[in-house]
């Protein structure tokens, strides 16, 4: 169902309520009416029920929405990345809805595709865990940010802060 047809069903299913409503306090005078109020309300509800969990279903497979529940799926990864048959897992949903919210992270450049194994993998450069380290410039040995060092014990040369 799309969503044009949910918002019609929520619609009809507010004036089926309504017209409920109505034989209710109808049947105050006449009890003959009570009954066709109970199928009406008992039939408008249950499609404003049904409408409104279409619409929420639609909402959370649109890109967009999908697209950063798919970046919280990454951030979880200590990677930064995911795979099509992941995220359908994981988030269950439709592979259309996925490769859709995919694309569109591709297209933000919040993501990139590298091909291992013959499966695309989607990466997530900006979620990637950056480490600060102490590196000598001279022989290339690395020291932990706790230790203040200006100068490399083995070499003497100049200790910089650099990003991993």
């Amino acid at each position: 169902m799309n969503r044009s047809a949910a918002l019609i069903g929520l619609g009809v299913s507010a004036i089926i309520l309504a017209g409920g409503m109505l034989f209710l306090c109808a049947a105050t005078r006449q009890p003959s009416r009570l009954l066709l109020a109970i199928i009406l309300l008992v039939v408008g509800a249950g499609l404003a029920v049904f409408s409104g969990f279409t619409l929420r279903r639609l909402r959370e497979l649109d890109p967009e929405n999908l697209s950063d529940r798919i970046t919280t799926l990454a951030e979880k990864t200590p990677e930064a990345e995911v795979n099509l048959s992941q995220v359908v897992a994981e988030l269950q949903v439709p592979d259309e809805s996925a490769l859709a919210a995919l694309n569109l992270l591709q297209q933000k450049n919040q993501c990139r595709v590298e091909v291992r194994d013959g499966q695309k993998v989607y990466v997530f450069p900006g979620l990637k865990e950056k480490k600060l380290v102490r590196r000598c410039a001279y022989c290339g040995s690395t020291f932990s940010v706790k230790e203040p060092l200006n100068q490399c014990p083995h070499c003497g040369g100049e200790v910089e802060l650099v990003r991993e």
